[in-house]
């Protein structure tokens, strides 16, 4: 027979609800706990909470008494926006210190902990250490598409000498004006809007470039960090916010990670808010193309290596994709030897389609 994970859920943003969706429908998994923030949901049924049918678990609003659940994993998909960084770690440390795996989404450095400052990479090692247990972050991008992805491609080249990502995300479904506003869109440049330096998004994408440079055997001398703006060419109105003409429609974060005095790591991700865009920047959407992700991968070695990915999904672009990576996550975590992992060392399989008895 196999094995049935007890899991608990904290968080019920909008990717929060995509994994607690399937790990309620997946045989696999028993829900034990669900901790919230917002306190009108406290004391609601998982069920009521989406839609959905009771559970018979009713959601939490106590840390403490969620850390004492008997749990084989927590999916941790409590925001950090507004929240101090130290406070997140810590009480990801505290679960893991009780004895319990965490799958989390949060900081999108966690993909590659190695990448965290030394201090933080110790904490989280030890917690696993005194509670024999495993951690592991993950997500679309970083966290898959721009970092573990090209890795596993490039194990087919013969010496690669550089690796180059280019990412498209349309966010025009996109509804939430948290992203809208980070990014600037819909505001007027108060500078030049080419080879803009762009320090402030170096640690959202630090993780994903650094694991890129150790999978690819590479010492980083340093990771150049800028962004490009591309204006809109007529009025938009989105759900997250309005874009008038002339004022920002696209940006492309671009970083390089240089090795040698060159440039063997290059990222760069282009967030449109039209679907039409205002530039020209690769990956180019292709005319028949329904999908709201793209992504290409270029590997220079022998052979050279060219990849052309496309992701569909609801309206937040890989949202779905990283509520599913993040279950999926669950079985591997609690199967592997305890400590901090990543997706250099963590396989992730699928779950294949089981029709219905």
């Amino acid at each position: 027979m196999s094995r049935r994970y007890r899991v608990a859920h904290y968080g019920t943003g909008q990717i929060g609800k995509l994994a607690l969706r399937q790990i309620l429908e997946r045989s696999e998994f028993e829900l034990v706990g669900h901790l919230v923030h917002t306190k009108s949901k406290i004391g609601l049924d998982t069920g009521e909470i989406l839609g959905c049918p009771a559970t018979g678990v009713k959601a939490i609003g106590d840390f403490d008494e969620f850390c004492g659940l008997d749990a084989d994993c927590v999916v941790y998909f409590a925001t950090d926006f507004g929240r101090e960084a130290d406070e997140v770690i810590e009480e990801m440390c505290r679960l893991l210190e009780s004895g319990k795996n965490v799958v989390t989404t949060t900081f999108t450095r966690m993909v590659y902990p190695q990448s965290l400052p030394a201090a933080t990479l110790t904490r989280l090692e030890n917690a696993c250490a005194a509670g024999n247990s495993g951690f592991f972050g993950t997500g679309v991008a970083p966290g898959f598409t721009i970092d573990a992805l090209p890795i596993h491609c490039a194990s087919l080249s013969e010496n690669p000498r550089s690796v180059r990502i280019y990412e498209r995300v349309l966010q025009g479904t996109y509804e939430d004006p948290l992203s809208f506003r980070a990014l600037g869109f819909g505001s007027i440049p108060d500078g030049p809007i080419f080879d803009v330096p762009a320090d402030a998004w170096l640690g959202h994408f630090e993780g994903a470039v650094r694991m890129l440079a150790d999978g690819f055997g590479w010492q980083l001398s340093e990771i150049r960090a800028l962004q490009d703006l591309a204006l809109a060419q007529r009025d938009y109105k989105f759900v997250a916010g309005d874009i008038p003409e002339g004022t920002i429609a696209a940006v492309r974060l671009r970083f390089d990670g240089m090795v040698d005095g060159e440039a063997r790591v290059q990222v760069a991700s282009v967030y449109t808010m039209p679907d039409d865009p205002s530039d020209s920047w690769p990956p180019v959407r292709p005319p028949s193309s329904q999908a709201r992700r793209y992504t290409r991968i270029e590997i220079d070695g022998n052979p050279a290596v060219s990849v052309q990915f496309e992701l569909e999904g609801d309206q937040l672009p890989g949202g779905d994709a990283t509520a599913t990576r993040a279950v999926n996550a669950i079985a591997p975590l609690c199967n592997a030897a305890p400590g901090v992992h990543s997706a250099l060392d963590l396989v992730i399989p699928p779950r294949g389609f089981h029709p219905l008895n």
